[in-house]
């Protein structure tokens, strides 16, 4: 809620900042000299225009990089990748879902251990280190970032420029076994561009960092020229590529033209705004009563545009960052740091603290037999069981794969022994997915309490201990500490 209010707050400054200093920028256009209007359309309004569209550009991008990482972390395509990828035409069904259901240009996957290049109509090649259009996975394999965004032309579809979003994909054990991602052709940004030219006069095109037009309304121009060999514009375009980011003229054909610059860090672009100044000046001043009438309602509906996408992207990035989305159950990185703090408090208060792993038994064995889609099910299934069973004041969250931790406070080993063995029978007796015949799910669990002067990874190690302790003891039972020290368990 505090945050909540504080992000109101924030919101609600920037628009008054924004509404009070465009009227008062308009109210000095109106009065002052024609050096005054100049100066006020290349320090706000052009740049205005570059932060904008880096704005759209930004939350263009968002969406593929969260499907990105879906695909990363997405159990299938690491299970098929462990399993020998077979068969080929399972991947590719999934990539072309990928594609279809996000609209995307591509979607790929390329594979560390046979080097194939799995494209969403199929096995496309084989990459080498030695092919230099090859380059772009040999450095996204040996880059410390999980992903990156990389602007390349489509070997697979025509050379098409595309907007690549590279994710590594690791296995359980956190090895890298490959790289997938999705690519979005620059439609979207070239439509900004035009969209920009026909409602302002403005000229809006990107260059790299070595001068080469990029993005172009005139699309015969876009890797064809560079900015030195453009008219006009090459009295400056040392600068602007030295520059990154400012403001600069030139004399054109017209007279004199305004350009602004801006470094556009996702693409490795630079973007670039231009207008004529006699057009600039003469459409502020006869324009001056409608732009501020205009502007301050563009301001308003700004604020409630970034106040709506700034609360939509905060819950949704929270709940990325602490729910698993199979299941729906507090996440690792949640529960790490849920026992951690909890730790803490025990050790200060004195207070008994139980930590219960729970695997599900023979696992695999579901997923090879029934498939993977019906072991998902098990999984939403038995969370469900578990989420109704535990106490509200537990955290209960999914460990990894079939595995699930459930952290209680002001509980003793005794308690949570009897709580696991009351989850144990539910899971046991639950016939809420016996559908097939066949399918019967149990559980094994293991249990500990902190111990005094333990910390975080031996409560965990110990915890650890006693599920292979479960297992080892026929699979389907609950043990504890007492049963470690009665009997130690076998080296796995």
């Amino acid at each position: 809620m505090k945050l909540a209010t504080q992000r109101s707050r924030l919101i609600a400054v920037v628009v008054l900042l924004l509404a009070a200093s465009f009227a008062a920028v308009n109210y000095i256009q109106y009065t002052v000299s024609h050096a005054a209007l100049k100066q006020a359309m290349v320090e706000r309004e052009l740049p205005l225009t570059g932060d904008t569209i880096y704005s759209e550009i930004q939350t263009d991008l968002v969406r593929p990089i969260f499907v990105s990482s879906q695909m990363a972390h997405d159990t299938f395509l690491r299970d098929w990748a462990l399993q020998g990828e077979s068969p080929p035409d399972a991947v590719r069904r999934f990539l072309d879902e990928i594609r279809d259901a996000y609209g995307f240009f591509t979607a790929f996957l390329v594979s560390e251990q046979t080097r194939r290049y799995y494209h969403f109509s199929g096995v496309s090649k084989t990459v080498s280190p030695d092919d230099p259009r090859d380059a772009w996975y040999f450095r996204v394999r040996d880059m410390a970032a999980e992903y990156e965004i990389n602007v390349d032309p489509n070997q697979q579809q025509d050379d098409r420029v595309t907007i690549f979003f590279n994710y590594k994909v690791r296995d359980y054990d956190g090895r890298l076994i490959g790289v997938t991602g999705v690519g979005m052709a620059l439609d979207t940004v070239a439509g900004i561009i035009d969209r920009y030219r026909g409602d302002f006069d403005r000229t809006v095109f990107f260059v790299d960092r070595a001068g080469r037009v990029t993005l172009h309304p005139d699309r015969q121009i876009a890797y064809q020229r560079t900015l030195a060999e453009l008219p006009g514009i090459s009295q400056v375009a040392g600068r602007i590529v030295q520059a990154g980011r400012g403001a600069f003229e030139y004399s054109g054909d017209s007279g004199t033209v305004l350009v602004t610059t801006r470094y556009i860090p996702e693409l490795d672009w630079i973007l670039i705004v231009e207008q004529d100044e006699s057009a600039a000046t003469a459409a502020a001043h006869e324009g001056l009563v409608t732009t501020v009438v205009i502007g301050l309602l563009a301001i308003l509906l700004s604020g409630l545009a970034i106040g709506w996408t700034i609360n939509l992207f905060q819950r949704r990035l929270e709940d990325m960052a602490t729910t698993d989305p199979l299941t729906g159950l507090h996440n690792r990185q949640l529960f790490d740091i849920s026992l951690n703090q909890a730790v803490e408090r025990a050790r200060r208060t004195n207070a008994p603290l139980s930590l219960m792993l729970i695997d599900l038994d023979h696992f695999k064995a579901v997923n090879d037999r029934f498939g993977h889609l019906k072991g998902d099910l098990v999984l939403r299934h038995v969370a469900g069981l578990l989420r109704g069973s535990v106490r509200k004041a537990d955290v209960l969250a999914r460990w990894g794969g079939e595995e699930f931790a459930v952290l209680m406070e002001n509980c003793n080993e005794a308690n949570a022994r009897r709580a696991a063995e009351v989850l144990r029978r539910k899971i046991d007796d639950d016939r809420g997915i016996t559908s097939d015949s066949g399918l019967h799910t149990t559980g094994s669990f293991g249990v500990a309490t902190l111990a005094p002067g333990e910390d975080v990874r031996a409560l965990m190690a110990r915890a650890d201990k006693a599920l292979y302790r479960a297992k080892d003891l026929g699979r389907n039972r609950v043990a504890g500490s007492a049963d470690l020290v009665e009997a130690p368990v076998a080296a796995a």
